[in-house]
């Protein structure tokens, strides 16, 4: 089944970014893209400080236009969904390949720098979920695709996301395992982020791999790192668990400089 990559849009600057790179990934993936755009029919339910409501149509129209532009060869198909964002964006999750939003949209406050519609989907959609920086990446170089691994529990899932990632884009993939030691113990740590990345390289072979093991704050080493990322790779916790947000994924969608792929795991 050709799940498409699925991506919101708002209106705003955030979700025209958010669409355009959705649309290089559904080519990079040879999917479809499904833009969306989530409208209640009673307008008091839209957030406080949200952008002037066009028609649905002219805005996916609009969008339509630029990315078939922008991106010739493009499968693409719009559609209006009768609901708040969330909800909307999470019913789309159950049959996308990947969906993609803008890290915050039209509502909010103008420090905000995840929204909570970014949050909510982020902590209960059922398929990986890329969500993009409120600022620009900037001018460093894009070296690396990142992964965060907890290598005494790595999660297979965020790992074979990012091996495809890395394999797709044809960068290394930087694996970064955080926080686990002090720098007398990063011995033991690397031996064991070999083993665990060991089964992912055999069966990625044409991928080149970097293992980083850093006795600083996970966070704040995956933070750093995303300055020269293309994308970065964090694993999730299951659908149903009760805190499926740690504070390590809530503190990179927050301040990381390249997007990041949340991946749930099974």
């Amino acid at each position: 089944m050709d799940l498409p990559v699925t991506v919101g849009v708002d209106g705003s600057e955030a979700g025209t970014a958010a669409a355009d790179w959705a649309a290089r990934e559904a080519l990079l993936r040879d999917r479809s893209l499904r833009v969306l755009h989530a409208l209640p029919l009673m307008p008091h339910l839209l957030p406080a400080g949200a952008v002037a409501v066009r028609p649905t149509g002219d805005l996916l129209h609009e969008v339509a236009h630029v990315l078939a532009v922008r991106h010739p060869g493009l499968r693409l198909r719009t559609e209006q969904a009768h609901d708040t964002a969330a909800p909307a964006l999470l019913a789309a999750g159950e049959d996308a390949d990947l969906l993609v939003l803008g890290a915050r949209g039209s509502g909010g406050f103008p420090d905000l720098r995840v929204g909570s519609t970014a949050l909510q989907v982020v902590a209960r959609t059922g398929c990986p979920t890329v969500v993009l920086p409120v600022e620009a990446a900037g001018s460093h170089p894009r070296e690396f695709v990142v992964v965060g691994v907890d290598a005494r529990r790595p999660a297979d899932a965020a790992l074979g996301f990012a091996f495809a990632a890395a394999h797709r884009y044809g960068l290394p993939l930087r694996a970064v395992h955080a926080g686990a030691a002090r720098p007398a113990g990063s011995g033991g740590e690397a031996r064991l982020l070999a083993a665990a990345l060991e089964p992912w390289k055999a069966l990625n072979p044409d991928v080149e791999v970097l293992e980083d093991v850093d006795s600083g704050g996970p966070a704040g080493v995956l933070v750093d790192v995303s300055a020269k990322a293309r994308l970065m790779v964090l694993g999730r916790r299951p659908v149903g668990s009760v805190i499926p947000l740690g504070p390590v994924v809530h503190a990179v969608l927050h301040h990381a400089a390249c997007p990041v792929a949340v991946v749930p795991g099974s």
